[in-house]
C-alpha cells in the first residue's frame, strides 16, 4: 500500500505542482474574464448596419423606425436590469428602494414607455446612484445597431420597383458607398422595398428584403415584426376599434405559474432556483465528460513517455505492475478532482463576495450543496474515470509513441463522445426511452444518471444500472490490467490482433 501511495503522490505532484498546471489555474479565470470583456468589446464595437427603405405606399417607413427604436430601448432596459442585479445592493433590490419604472420585475412595452417618460437612463442612473455598491461602474447604454438612411439619389429618382432594385444593387454589393450625410458615407447593409400592392390580403404583393449578408437576420426579423404590427393595427381600425387598442391588447400577459406535483401543498411553485436545479446536472455532465477526456489523455501520454524512455523499467524494479497501475490511476484521479475543486472554491468565494444566495451563482451553489448532486458527481466521476482510464492506460502500455496509440484512439474517442448527440434528448425527456437505454449501457451510465439526477428517475433502474456498471468496471479493470502487466515491458508494442491474446492470458 505504501508503494501505491508513493506512486500516486508522484503522479499527482508531477502535474499539479508543474508550472504548466499552475499557469493554467491562473490563466483560466483570467481567460474567462478576458473572453467576457472581449465579447462585450465586440458587442460595443459591432458596426452600425445602415439600410434604406423604398416604400411606394408611403405608409410603413415610420413603423419600421418605431420598431427599431422599441427593440433598442428594450435591449437597453434589459441590460440596465442586469446592471442593477450586479451592481446594486441586494438589500435595496429586495426592498424595492429603486423606484419604478427604473427597477421592475418585468419588461413590458408599458414599462418601456414609462421608462422614457420618466427621463430615460439619465434619470435611472440618478435614482439608482444611492443604492449602488461602492466602486460600481457607470452604466453605458449600448449603441443602436441598425440605422436607416436616405435613399441614394439615383435610387430616389427611380420611377419603378425594378429601377430601384437596379439602382441599389451596386450599393448592396459594396461596389459603391451610400451617403449618410454631407461628410460621411458607409456600406449599405440592406434594402427594404415595399410595393404599392403590399397588404394583408392573400394575393397582396410581398415586401422585399435585400441583403448580401445571409447570416445576420436580425434586421429582417425586425422589419417583419414592424410590418406585421402595422397590418394588425390597420385591421383593428378596419374593425372600428381605436388604433391604441392593438397596443393595449399586446400588453396583455396571461399569468401562468409552474408547479411540481411531487411537493407538499402550497410549496409546489417553481422559481429560479428550481430552474437552476434542473439545468445543473447537464452542466455537471459536460464537465464530467471534459475532465474524463483530459485526465485520460494525461494518463495515456504519461504512460507512453515512461515506456518509450525506459523509465517504467526502473519503476518496476521497485514495485509490481499492479502497484504501478493502481498508483497511476489514483494519482491522475486526484488530478481530475483537483481542477473542479479549485474552480468550485473559487466560484463559491465569488458567489459569497457577490451577495451569496441573492444572485444566480449563489443560488447554483446553494442547490449544489443542499442536494445530493455533489456526491452523485464525485461517485460517477470515479466510476467513469475507472472505465476510461484503464482503457487509456492499456493503450499506453501497448504503444511506444503517440503515433502508435492513434490506431486505438479512434474507436475509443468514438465511444467517449458517442452519447453527446443524445444528451439533449435525455435532458428534454430524462425518463424517456433514450435516457433508459443510455443508463443501462455501462460506459454511459455515469453520464446518463448525472443528466437524470434532478428528474427523480426510477430508483430500481438507477440501482440496477449502477450495479451493472460496477460489475463491468471490475471486469474491465481485470482485462485491461492483464494487458498493462504483460505489455508494459515489451520492447516492441504488440499488434492489434495480439492484444486480445494478452487480455485473455492470466498472469501471476
Amino acid at each position: 500500500m505504501n508503494a501505491i501511495r508513493l506512486i500516486a503522490w508522484r503522479e499527482y505532484k508531477q502535474y499539479v505542482f508543474s508550472r504548466g498546471f499552475l499557469l493554467f489555474l491562473v490563466l483560466f479565470p483570467m481567460g474567462m474574464v478576458l473572453i467576457g470583456g472581449a465579447m462585450g468589446l465586440l458587442e460595443r464595437s459591432k458596426p452600425t448596419r445602415h439600410f434604406v427603405v423604398y416604400d411606394e405606399t408611403e405608409l410603413y417607413t415610420d413603423d419600421i423606425d418605431r420598431e427599431i427604436a422599441r427593440r433598442h430601448l428594450r435591449a437597453s432596459v434589459n441590460l440596465w436590469d442586469m446592471y442593477l442585479s450586479v451592481n446594486a445592493e441586494a438589500e435595496a433590490l429586495e426592498a424595492g428602494s429603486i423606484p419604478e419604472p427604473f427597477s421592475a420585475p418585468d419588461l413590458t412595452d408599458r414599462r418601456l414607455t414609462a421608462f422614457e417618460e420618466a427621463g430615460g437612463f439619465d434619470a435611472a442612473a440618478a435614482a439608482a446612484a444611492p443604492f449602488l455598491k461602492p466602486g460600481a461602474p457607470a452604466f453605458v447604454q449600448p449603441k443602436q445597431v441598425f440605422r436607416r438612411i436616405e435613399l441614394p439619389a439615383d435610387a430616389a429618382r427611380a420611377s419603378s420597383l425594378t429601377a430601384v432594385e437596379a439602382a441599389l444593387r451596386p450599393y448592396l454589393l459594396e461596389q459603391r458607398l451610400a451617403r449618410i450625410d454631407e461628410d460621411d458615407a458607409a456600406k449599405l447593409f440592406a434594402a427594404i422595398l415595399i410595393p404599392k400592392g403590399f397588404g394583408a390580403d392573400e394575393d397582396a404583393a410581398p415586401a422585399q428584403y435585400w441583403s448580401r449578408n445571409l447570416t445576420d437576420q436580425a434586421l429582417e426579423a425586425i422589419v417583419t415584426s414592424a410590418l406585421n404590427l402595422a397590418l394588425q393595427r390597420q385591421a383593428i381600425i378596419d374593425f372600428g376599434l381605436p388604433q391604441e387598442a392593438l397596443d393595449e391588447v399586446a400588453e396583455i400577459d396571461a399569468p401562468v405559474s409552474a408547479f411540481r406535483p411531487d411537493r407538499a401543498p402550497g410549496k409546489g411553485e417553481l422559481g429560479i432556483k428550481d430552474r437552476i436545479e434542473t439545468a445543473l446536472p447537464a452542466v455537471l455532465t459536460y464537465m464530467l465528460l471534459i475532465i474524463i477526456f483530459g485526465v485520460g489523455n494525461l494518463l495515456l501520454t504519461n504512460t507512453i513517455e515512461e515506456r518509450s524512455n525506459k523509465i517504467v523499467e526502473i519503476l518496476l524494479s521497485s514495485v509490481t505492475a499492479n502497484q504501478l497501475m493502481m498508483g497511476k490511476l489514483i494519482g491522475i484521479a486526484a488530478v481530475g478532482l483537483t481542477m473542479p475543486t479549485i474552480f468550485l472554491l473559487g466560484g463559491l468565494g465569488t458567489a459569497i463576495a457577490a451577495g451569496g444566495d441573492g444572485n444566480i451563482m449563489g443560488m447554483a451553489f446553494e442547490t449544489l450543496f443542499s442536494t445530493n448532486l455533489l456526491l452523485v458527481y464525485v461517485f460517477y466521476f470515479l466510476c467513469a474515470y475507472l472505465i476510461f482510464s484503464t482503457i487509456f492506460l492499456a493503450i499506453g502500455a501497448v504503444s511506444n509513441s503517440l503515433q502508435d496509440a492513434q490506431s486505438y484512439m479512434g474507436p475509443v474517442m468514438l465511444l467517449v463522445f458517442a452519447p453527446l448527440p443524445f444528451m439533449i434528448l435525455v435532458f428534454e425527456n430524462p425518463n424517456g426511452l433514450v435516457a433508459s437505454i443510455l443508463t443501462w449501457i455501462p460506459i454511459y451510465t455515469p453520464y446518463a444518471v448525472m443528466m437524470r439526477a434532478a428528474a427523480s428517475p426510477p430508483m430500481w433502474e438507477i440501482l440496477g444500472a449502477t450495479a451493472l456498471m460496477l460489475a463491468f468496471t471490475i471486469f474491465l479493470i481485470r482485462i485491461m490490467g492483464r494487458i498493462f502487466r504483460q505489455a508494459i515491458l515489451q520492447a516492441a508494442p504488440p499488434k492489434i490482433r495480439e492484444v486480445w491474446k494478452l487480455a485473455r492470458k492470466e498472469t501471476s
